[in-house]
């Protein structure tokens, strides 16, 4: 008995539903800008003798009438793909910092899985990989006006680079423009660049055309000088080992560019340069060089109030922004207000307190009951299946710019109303390179980005708010691809099919939402990239669930309102093409949790229901229900437990509905 009111449909009308129509050209062949025509829907008489189709046999699809698309990359294998989950820019630290850039590399200015050091440009966005100079040992960032680069080598040579588009020249943007010889420190900020070479530090304020020196302390080595945008210097010397006993290091500050020095009254354990803060590394115990140059202080707040440029390194799919002038740079914050009378540092810095009082932070769980879902209903629950990684990606930077108003809390992340938008790129991770790229002109609002099979849609905001699609692979150019009626953010998942069929998916209102909304999806036909009839809208009132289908279909699951999810229809939405119902009211007294296609075949997941408890809660409870199990879509309309390679299984639950049961 068959518990389906299914009108059975032979496998020879599905194939035939959707191939062309007999003596016209195939669709490959057709011009991109042709509309694919429709395959006649006439029964072809089964042939004399040829074997009846069984109910019993799972449903397969009719064969595509599109071929696949010759963009579409292999997923990842296994040990590929734990690679393409790593971060390419977990190595790199900042080296450089301006005013209004910073410049990041990994440890050491080796090879790295980003290919190089890249600089983030607040006006430009990120730039890379850049081209410094061969064996540098240092990289700063100056310039009275603009901000400059230079690299310095280990013999002491100094290269200038005019700004971040000089240094991405392949034939070498740096250009040699002076030498410091024996130099083994350097440090440029604001108009000085200065380095440490033996007793001396050289100082220009002639953007490294000339230097000239002094001597800190007599007869000690300058080990660090560090240079204030203010024109501040410090310096760290070590006096030569007394025996045993290495000789503690001494600070020394300038007041005039270098020309005197004068021992600090307070002598930090350590000392570094972080934007225009000198100061002894210590968050929880700080002890900072005020803007008097002279004295320390303990009060120092601020520092980290801003973000980091470093934060638009990080790679995402989601769209990012900060508000301009909101970094942390070489001038903002500025060093702290010197001390109140008497709150001065001096002397050697001692330990730091522990300032753990023992209460540990942390962020509370809130557990999700769920929400309450029955039958084909719990696919409105489910989501997408996420497309298998590929050897390249497109994503995004976090360097776009929103306006100040936009950003709540003042130099947070914000996403809407972009002055300039994000920076994208292009993953290798094959290759493990990282390669900028524009946002497409006619996209000022990127919204979404996704990717699946090898290229990357871009969502943006039209003027009416509708969305508007851009794709490109990992070569080439930007593609327009039109625009939709859709609302831009309403486009939040995407699934891809083998031969790179695409469904964006506007997300439903749960099962327990008191009206129903339809189920409604972009669909993109396995076409060249650029092709204007590519994407297609698919509605489906009482949709429940969809999926792309080989040659630009769409799969779409569908369960009558009055029936409370306990009847399930199937159909094929093919482009050009009448839609094919593939099954009609399947009973359904089972949950079902996700809906797949694999080699042709319509797949659910089924989470049996637990028993009653008959008992009226007492006893033991009830055990727990089995894990939910694959059941396949057969030509007969029911969902039959799917054959497990190896030894066949006991035949009790295999089939769902009241026939079987």
């Amino acid at each position: 008995m068959v518990a389906s009111r299914l009108a059975l449909l032979p496998f020879t009308l599905l194939a035939a539903s959707c191939g062309p129509a007999a003596g016209s050209a195939p669709a490959a062949l057709a011009p991109a800008s042709v509309a694919i025509p429709p395959a006649p829907l006439e029964t072809p008489a089964r042939a004399a003798g040829a074997p009846a189709v069984d109910p019993s046999a799972p449903l397969t699809l009719p064969i595509a009438a599109i071929p696949p698309a010759t963009w579409v990359e292999p997923a990842l294998g296994e040990q590929e793909r734990a690679r393409a989950g790593r971060d390419p820019f977990r190595e790199h630290t900042e080296i450089a910092l301006g005013e209004h850039v910073a410049i990041f590399a990994a440890k050491g200015g080796g090879a790295d899985p980003a290919g190089g050091a890249f600089a983030v440009d607040e006006k430009l966005g990120v730039v890379g990989p850049l081209k410094l100079p061969a064996r540098f040992t240092w990289v700063g960032v100056a310039g009275p006006q603009i901000d400059t680069l230079y690299g310095a080598t280990p013999d002491g040579v100094l290269h200038r680079a005019a700004g971040v588009r000089d240094a991405l020249r392949p034939d070498g943007g740096f250009v040699p423009r002076s030498s410091v010889p024996g130099a083994t420190a350097w440090d440029a900020a604001g108009a000085l660049i200065a380095a440490a070479a033996g007793e001396r530090v050289s100082v220009s304020a002639d953007e490294g055309r000339s230097f000239t020196s002094a001597v800190v302390a007599p007869g000690k080595t300058v080990r660090a000088v560090l240079v204030r945008p203010d024109g501040v210097l410090a310096a760290v010397v070590e006096a030569p080992a007394r025996g045993q006993q290495p000789a503690e290091p001494d600070t020394f500050l300038s007041l005039d560019r270098g020309k005197t020095w004068k021992r600090s009254a307070f002598q930090p354990r350590s000392i570094e340069r972080e934007g225009s803060w000198i100061w002894n590394g210590n968050a929880s115990c700080p002890a900072v060089l005020s803007r008097d140059g002279q004295a320390w202080t303990r009060a120092a707040a601020g520092l980290y109030a801003r973000p980091s440029f470093g934060v638009a390194l990080h790679l995402s799919p989601a769209i990012r922004a900060t508000a301009a002038g909101s970094f942390r740079s070489a001038v903002a914050p500025p060093a702290p207000e010197p001390p109140r009378r008497g709150d001065t540092a001096v002397g050697r810095e001692p330990p730091c307190k522990n300032d753990d009082d023992g209460v540990v932070g942390g962020i509370g769980l809130i557990g999700d009951a769920g929400v309450s879902c029955g039958g084909a209903l719990c696919l409105l629950e489910s989501a997408a299946p996420r497309p298998q990684p590929t050897r390249t990606r497109i994503t995004t930077f976090g360097d776009g710019i929103c306006e100040p108003t936009s950003a709540r809390p003042p130099g947070s992340a914000c996403a809407a109303h972009l002055t300039r938008p994000p920076t994208f790129a292009v993953v290798d991770h094959i290759a493990s390179t990282v390669t900028p790229v524009a946002a497409p002109e006619g996209c000022p609002q990127p919204v979404a980005l996704h990717n699946a099979a090898g290229i990357g849609v871009l969502v943006c905001r039209g003027g009416s708010g509708g969305a508007v699609l851009f794709v490109r692979g990992a070569q080439g150019a930007w593609h327009a691809e039109g625009s939709q009626a859709t609302p831009a953010e309403a486009l939040k998942w995407i699934t891809a099919a083998p031969d790179g069929t695409l469904l964006l998916l506007e997300p439903t209102p749960p099962a327990s939402a008191r009206q129903r909304e339809p189920l409604q999806a972009l669909v993109r036909s396995p076409l060249p990239l650029g092709t204007p009839q590519a994407w297609r809208r698919v509605t489906a009132p009482d949709g429940v669930a969809a999926l792309p289908a080989p040659g630009g279909a769409a799969l779409v699951a569908s369960s009558p309102t009055a029936s409370a999810g306990r009847r399930l229809d199937v159909t094929l939405d093919r482009p050009g093409q009448p839609a094919l119902t593939l099954a009609r009211d399947v009973d359904v007294d089972q949950d079902l949790t996700l809906m797949e296609l694999r080699d042709g075949q319509v797949r659910f997941r089924v989470r049996p229901k637990p028993a009653p408890d008959v008992q009226g809660g007492l006893g033991p409870p009830p055990p727990a229900p089995p894990d939910a199990r694959w059941h396949v879509l057969t030509h007969g309309g029911e969902l039959v437990l799917e054959t497990p390679s190896g030894p066949t299984p006991p035949t009790d639950g295999r089939l769902l509905g009241p026939a079987r049961r």
